[in-house]
């Protein structure tokens, strides 16, 4: 009978381990997604050139840190001027190493419902931008897909191919599209 308690006992012991293993494995994994997401903004907000637009708002994603919504986040990550006509428009920066199940997943169905809400209601062209492959600071390619093209959480190639864009050209606004 000590046998039996003394093994189920290192069987607890043992699988706390591992649960605590775990989570501090998920944690990484979070903080290195958070990582390459703090990276690719920066990357796309250097696209930018400072003679034609102005962040107006850069989204400081706070929910990151805890686990409360927030709901000055339910925004897009840029809010940018273009200063030779101030015109405003929202840019939501995304990065991906690969297709999951053959789509970009890109958002989650609450995350879009968001995006098209705030879109809607601050009566702002709003492009999703896309990082795709290589690395968060230096995409191999890229994709500015507006928000109304940008109908599922998940895009089959199809529907977004058709806004891919030179990954190190700067951006360039004309007639409220961005390219």
């Amino acid at each position: 009978m000590k046998d039996i308690l003394l093994l189920y006992t290192i069987w607890r012991f043992i699988t706390g381990l591992v649960g605590k293993l775990k989570r501090a494995v998920e944690v990484l994994k979070e903080d290195e997604s958070v990582e390459k997401g703090n990276d690719f903004e920066k990357y796309v907000v250097n696209l930018f050139d400072n003679k034609y637009f102005s962040i107006v708002q850069w989204s400081t994603d706070t929910t990151r840190k805890h686990d409360r919504f927030v709901e000055s986040d339910a925004g897009p990550d840029l809010i940018v001027r273009y200063l030779p006509k101030d015109e405003i428009f929202c840019v939501e920066c995304k990065f991906r190493s690969c297709l999951f199940e053959g789509k970009l997943q890109w958002s989650d169905p609450q995350q879009l419902k968001r995006y098209q809400g705030f879109a809607r209601e601050k009566k702002l062209p709003f492009f999703v931008v896309i990082g795709f492959g290589g690395d968060s600071s230096y995409p191999e390619r890229m994709f500015c897909i507006p928000l109304e093209e940008a109908k599922y959480p998940g895009l089959f190639p199809e529907a977004f191919k058709k806004f891919e864009r030179n990954p190190c050209k700067p951006f360039f606004w004309k007639n409220g599209v961005l390219k």
